[in-house]
């Protein structure tokens, strides 16, 4: 085989697989619209609480600098600092970078694990990549409650960032409190879609969008308890469908 066609091989293997992502892309997209168009049908009403990625990062980051400032605060005010974390200065910057590269998959698997714990299913949690602003994400394409969302969209934070920040202040390691505010900043995104969630009404159901940053809620006109009971109802609905399907 020459050199050409070799590397008209490459070339074709890598536009079927640019194909096939597509592909992946569209039917995701397809089973968010009818599934907005299901809970339409129900007589929700749909409010669009989405950013565009890049618009996400820098709000993102905004939204989290008093969260990280604080975590350093608190540091500063009660903790001792100790330099190293193993006693060796190459070991521990050897596992910081370590841990910098490693929080990426873990941030989007915690918000997996969640949600699928949520839902109590992994069938509808999607893995994306964003690569106008090199943002990978996690999105699930179930519909659910506002603690169930919540619970999934902030575990990063808590997980990530504010637990590693916490015994950062109670140990005095620098080396926890860069990795717990780096990760704090990280989870901006995740702070933003929370305080966005307030706009919304109680009783709301969340669907996560698959390619942006943020979610669609779907309330009804109505007293609260009636509310409740239909997004219940509605909830019961989907899982029917998904199990028929």
């Amino acid at each position: 085989m020459s050199a050409s066609e070799r590397r008209e091989k490459r070339l074709a293997k890598k536009e079927e697989k640019r194909r096939a992502v597509l592909a992946r892309e569209e039917a995701r997209r397809q089973r968010f619209e009818e599934r907005c168009a299901a809970l339409c049908a129900r007589g929700f009403v749909l409010k669009d609480c989405t950013l565009k990625m890049l618009s996400a990062n820098v709000w993102g980051i905004l939204t989290a600098l008093p969260f990280a400032a604080g975590a350093a605060a608190l540091f500063v005010a009660f903790a001792e600092p100790r330099l190293l974390l193993t006693g060796s200065l190459p070991v521990d910057l050897l596992l910081f970078l370590f841990c910098v590269a490693a929080a990426i998959p873990v941030h989007e698997g915690l918000h997996a694990l969640c949600w699928a714990a949520v839902s109590r299913s992994f069938a509808g949690i999607r893995f994306g990549f964003d690569p106008k602003t090199l943002t990978p994400y996690c999105a699930s394409e179930t519909p659910m409650r506002r603690a169930g969302y919540l619970f999934g969209c902030l575990a990063p934070f808590v997980i990530l960032g504010a637990a590693p920040a916490a015994a950062a202040v109670l140990s005095g390691y620098l080396f926890l409190i860069a990795a717990g505010v780096g990760n704090i900043l990280s989870s901006g995104g995740d702070l933003l879609v929370f305080f966005r969630t307030f706009a919304c009404k109680k009783g709301s159901i969340f669907l996560d969008h698959p390619s942006l940053c943020g979610f669609y809620a779907f309330s009804l006109r109505g007293k609260p308890e009636a509310l409740s009971e239909r997004c219940e109802q509605s909830q019961t609905g989907e899982k029917q469908e998904k199990d028929e399907t």
